[in-house]
């Protein structure tokens, strides 16, 4: 038995290209995308860590890093020595275990983990250092593009924000 797309020599739509209208004998594939939280790109069986708990960590984060840094730098008594004693606090907190391992104390305590998206990897230095720097650059200005990124960051398909993006990497769930 013939497909009517059979008698139309050319496909100016793409259809026959996307399995549409289906073929006999082979299962109907659907609409829209899968059904539940979106599957880590990076083709593991991770799942994308929720807005919500990237968030958390967030929160978490800099609540730790905030106490650390004021710990470390009260003794400064410069503002140079100040900031360069606070630079060293955030890249030991977050670049080096980023790096490393993925994960800061927040990502360890809520489960999730950032890794490339090409291989499933840990980031490795320069990601790691590039994704935080980014954040960084986004806290000069009060926090309001850290909001924009987390809105942005709602909505997309694999909860990517722009520090994400940019270097390749994207937060998936360990648990």
């Amino acid at each position: 038995m013939s497909h009517p797309s059979d008698h139309f020599p050319q496909d100016p739509d793409g259809y026959r290209d996307q399995g549409y209208p289906p073929r006999l004998n082979q299962p109907f594939q659907g609409y829209g995308g899968p059904v539940g939280p979106p599957r880590s790109p990076t083709g593991t069986s991770h799942e994308v860590a929720s807005t919500g708990v990237r968030i958390a960590g967030f929160v978490i984060d800099a609540v730790v890093v905030g106490i650390l840094a004021l710990v470390v730098t009260f003794p400064a008594d410069t503002f140079v020595v100040a900031t360069l004693l606070g630079l060293t606090v955030w890249a030991a907190y977050y670049v080096a275990p980023t790096a490393l391992a993925g994960q800061t104390l927040a990502k360890r305590l809520l489960g999730t983990k950032v890794v490339r998206i090409d291989d499933s990897e840990v980031p490795g230095w320069s990601r790691a250092l590039g994704r935080q720097g980014l954040l960084w650059v986004f806290n000069l200005f009060c926090y309001v593009p850290q909001i924009i990124n987390a809105v942005l960051l709602a909505q997309d398909p694999h909860r990517q924000g722009w520090h994400d993006k940019a270097v390749g990497t994207v937060v998936v769930t360990t648990r």
